[in-house]
C-alpha cells in the first residue's frame, strides 16, 4: 500500500510540475507576441526637439528707432505694431516727390497745350496753302489770256511755295508736341518716386507677420538701426512641430502620415499625438558646418539619423480635459512611431 500511496504522489507532483512547465511556456509565448507586436512595429528616438517658426524681425529701411511698444515675451497677434522708426525723414522725402510729380504733370499739361497749338498752326497754315494754291491758278490763267503780267505769275507762284514751307514747318512742330505728349515717362517715374516714398513711410511701422511671443529684443528707443538688422526675435505659437532625429536602420518602415506619440521631457506623463509629416531630403550630418568626407582618410561606418518633421494633432494626456500647454522651440522630446 505504501508503495501505490507512493507512486501517486509522484505521478501528481509530475502533472503539476508539467502544467506549471506548460504555464511558464504559454506565458513566455504571449510574451514574445506581445514584444514582437508592439515593439516591433514601432520605432522610438530621444533625439528629438521641438521646432517652431521663427523669424528675426527687422526694418526694411534706415532711421532712428522712435518707439518700441512690445517687450520680451509677449504674445502678439500679426499685424500688432512692434516698433516705430522716426517718421520725419520719410514725410520730407514723400512731399518732395509729390511736388515733382506736380511738376512733371504739369510739363505735361503745357506739352498737350503746345500740341493743340501745334495742331492750330498746322490748320491755318492749310488754310493758307489752299489760299496761295488758289491764287496761282487764276493768275495762270490771267497769265495765258495777257491779262496778268510774267511779274505776276511768279508772285503767285512764290506765295504758294511759301505757304506750303509754312505749312511743312507747322506740321514738324506739331509732331515733335505730339511726341512729348506721348511721351509720359516723367510723370511715370515721379509717380513710381511718390509710390516708393509712400512704401518706405508706411515701413517705419514694424508690425508682426504672424502671431506669435516676442523673444530676444535687441533694438530700444534712440537705436539707428539699417535694413535687415535683427531687431528682434518672434517665436511662432501656432506653426509648431517636433523634429525627430531617427537612425537610419529605423525609417525603413516609415510613412508620411503614420501615427506617432511625443512626449516632452518638460512635462512627464503627457502624451501628445501626431503623424509623420515628412522627411528630410539629407542627413544631419550633410547639413553641418563641417560635413564629413567618407572618401578621405580612413573610413569608420557611423550609422546616420534623418530629420523626420512629426506634427502635432490636438494634445493629450495629463487627465479629462487638461489644457493645452505652451510648448517652447527647442524642448527635448521623446518621439515613438508606429510602422505597422
Amino acid at each position: 500500500m505504501s508503495v501505490v500511496a507512493n507512486g501517486a504522489v509522484f505521478s501528481r507532483l509530475r502533472m503539476r510540475g508539467l502544467v506549471g512547465l506548460g504555464a511558464v511556456a504559454a506565458a513566455a509565448l504571449g510574451a514574445g507576441a506581445w514584444l514582437t507586436v508592439h515593439l516591433g512595429g514601432r520605432e522610438s528616438t530621444d533625439d528629438a526637439f521641438v521646432e517652431a517658426a521663427l523669424v528675426h524681425v527687422a526694418a526694411e529701411i534706415p532711421g532712428r528707432v522712435l518707439e518700441v511698444v512690445v517687450g520680451e515675451h509677449q504674445r502678439v497677434r500679426a499685424g500688432d505694431l512692434l516698433l516705430r522708426l522716426d517718421p520725419a525723414p520719410y514725410r520730407v522725402a514723400l512731399e518732395r516727390a509729390r511736388a515733382e510729380l506736380a511738376a512733371a504733370r504739369n510739363r505735361l499739361a503745357e506739352a498737350r497745350a503746345a500740341a493743340a497749338a501745334a495742331a492750330a498752326e498746322v490748320r491755318a497754315a492749310e488754310v493758307d496753302r489752299d489760299d496761295a494754291e488758289r491764287e496761282l491758278a487764276r493768275t495762270r490763267a490771267l497769265s495765258e489770256r495777257g491779262a496778268a503780267s510774267r511779274r505776276a505769275l511768279e508772285r503767285a507762284e512764290a506765295a504758294r511755295q511759301a505757304a506750303v514751307a509754312r505749312l511743312r514747318a507747322a506740321q514738324l512742330r506739331a509732331r515733335a508736341a505730339a511726341a512729348r505728349v506721348a511721351d509720359d515717362a516723367e510723370v511715370r517715374a515721379a509717380e513710381a518716386a511718390v509710390a516708393a516714398a509712400e512704401l518706405d513711410l508706411a515701413r517705419v511701422e514694424v508690425r508682426a507677420p504672424f502671431d506669435g511671443v516676442v523673444g530676444r529684443k535687441s533694438a530700444e528707443p534712440g537705436a539707428v538701426v539699417r535694413p535687415g538688422q535683427a531687431l528682434l526675435a518672434l517665436v511662432s505659437s501656432e506653426d509648431v512641430w517636433v523634429m525627430g532625429n531617427f537612425k537610419e536602420t529605423q525609417i525603413r518602415r516609415m510613412r508620411p502620415g503614420a501615427p506617432a506619440e511625443v512626449r516632452i521631457d518638460a512635462f512627464p506623463g503627457r502624451v501628445w499625438r501626431g503623424h509623420v509629416d515628412s522627411f528630410s531630403p539629407a542627413t544631419g550630418a550633410v547639413y553641418a558646418l563641417l560635413a564629413p568626407d567618407p572618401a578621405a582618410g580612413n573610413f569608420t561606418k557611423v550609422v546616420q539619423r534623418l530629420p523626420v518633421r512629426i506634427v502635432l494633432d490636438e494634445p493629450v494626456g495629463g487627465g479629462e480635459g487638461a489644457p493645452p500647454v505652451e510648448l517652447a522651440a527647442g524642448l527635448s522630446a521623446e518621439v515613438t512611431v508606429l510602422v505597422r
